[in-house]
């Protein structure tokens, strides 16, 4: 559980709390976020800040390590512009946008090192409402993009992924429209273990917001055209659904965590049969008009049978970082020489750009600013949704590229301190019977 300290001032904890729903509220609706600019943003980290100056007794004990998570928030995409060549030309816009990246998770650090639950007071509402209505949106402007516009396919989601010169206006009128991009969309599937659990741990009403909302999630995550993320959701609500069967058929003796693992063999025997169900989803695509989808799966056919890729497929990019990390599996490019970086993975062009030592750095960098944030997950009952959510967020990074995403860090990272700060109630039919954990998703007191 958390550490309560001194409870910090009432202004103190005002401008806390209202600068992370501020930033939920700006950075989750789109439209907001396009009208707010990242001005909106800079201003609730700045509210935090003053925040935290104001908080006298808890800023003399811990000064050492706010300025360290300070430190190296701003760090971070100083070593990424560098060595990872992220951020292209804008230094400065990268600079703003990856320090925000880490703003959830710092503030995260802080409120449960504070254990004052007036810090995230109405936190819950402003994340379930900000997600819910953008999701909606998407679904709505996507279908519409689809099937009303003619012959031509209009994938709006797809469409704001894509930040060249000269797309700026078609962007904005994008995000006005609250369409979730890129960022969005993979939030979403990092996201899905965490209103699965809200359907596992509540009630009536809630449970069927909570279904409806899986639901429209899962809909607008295939309606993206984002085969890595509709693949990434398929197999996190098959592991979901075949754990629940097991759960169910055991009533309750298999816990959530043994249940999710043994969930995983079924899609062993997928990995066996891998090659004739890629050729059969690629065949269906096709049928279907999805394009990018049969792509995709051809191209990951291709690689998986040792063949070469199209050169604007993704396998051809991860290869360059491989073979970086081959050159110099320790420091990487950062003594000097050609950088071999793929663009299009977080985690292979660390390990090509900064080695094994230097992506031990970043690591060591990413806990310090989300120190004490996971303290009592080993005794929540909700640790296995929150590994799965993890894992997705890693296996995005890995596959993907998350350094930009912002949405991604804030529903992982708000999500968590929720799901740490909501009680320790079990999932109902698991060991307590009628349980209403995720009802209680509230701050103790």
């Amino acid at each position: 559980m958390t550490v309560v300290m001194e409870k910090p001032s009432r202004t103190s904890a005002t401008l806390c709390n209202a600068s992370i729903v501020l930033y939920v509220l700006w950075l989750l609706l789109p439209a907001v976020q396009t009208t707010g600019r990242a001005l909106t943003g800079v201003l609730a980290v700045g509210l935090f800040g003053a925040g935290v100056l104001l908080d006298g007794p808890n800023l003399k004990k811990q000064w050492y390590w706010l300025l360290l998570q300070a430190a190296c928030a701003a760090l971070m995409p100083i070593l990424l512009f560098v060595f990872l060549s992220r951020g292209g030309t804008n230094r400065l816009g990268f600079f703003v946008q990856h320090g925000m990246f880490w703003f959830p998770l710092v503030f995260c650090s802080y409120a449960r090192q504070r254990g004052d639950r007036r810090l995230w007071r109405g936190l819950k509402t402003a994340l379930l409402a900000a997600v819910s209505v953008t999701v909606l949106t998407s679904i709505f402007w996507l279908v519409e993009g689809m099937f009303f516009r003619g012959d031509q396919v209009y994938a709006y989601a797809r469409s704001l992924g894509n930040a060249e010169p000269g797309n700026e206006a078609y962007l904005k009128e994008l995000m006005q429209k609250n369409i979730g991009g890129y960022d969005f969309v993979y939030a979403m599937v990092a996201a899905l273990p965490l209103t699965i659990q809200g359907i596992q741990c509540s009630r009536g009403w809630k449970r069927a917001g909570f279904v409806l909302l899986t639901a429209a999630q899962t809909l607008m995550i295939v309606l993206s055209q984002y085969t890595y993320a509709m693949l990434y959701a398929a197999l996190i609500l098959a592991v979901e659904i075949v754990a629940a069967l097991i759960r169910a058929i055991s009533r309750g003796k298999v816990g959530m965590g043994a249940s999710l693992l043994l969930g995983l063999v079924p899609f062993v025997l997928v990995w066996l049969f891998r090659m004739p169900l890629l050729s059969l989803a690629a065949g269906l695509c096709k049928q279907a008009g999805l394009e990018n989808f049969a792509f995709s799966f051809e191209q990951l056919k291709i690689a998986l049978e040792g063949g070469v890729t199209d050169e604007t497929s993704r396998m051809a990019y991860y290869q360059t970082a491989v073979a970086g990390i081959g050159r110099s599996p320790l420091l990487g490019s950062m003594l000097g020489g050609d950088k071999l970086l793929s663009l299009h993975s977080d985690v292979l062009d660390l390990l090509s750009g900064m080695g094994i030592l230097g992506t031990a750095a970043v690591c060591g960098m990413i806990w310090l600013m989300g120190r004490g944030s996971l303290q009592g997950v080993k005794q929540s009952p909700h640790k296995a949704q929150l590994c799965v959510m993890w894992l997705a967020v890693l296996v995005t990074a890995t596959l993907g590229t998350v350094c930009y995403s912002r949405d991604v860090m804030a529903v992982a990272a708000l999500g968590t301190l929720l799901v740490l700060e909501g009680g320790q109630a079990q999932p109902a039919g698991e060991n307590q019977a009628g349980s209403q954990a995720f009802d209680t998703m509230q701050p103790s007191e």
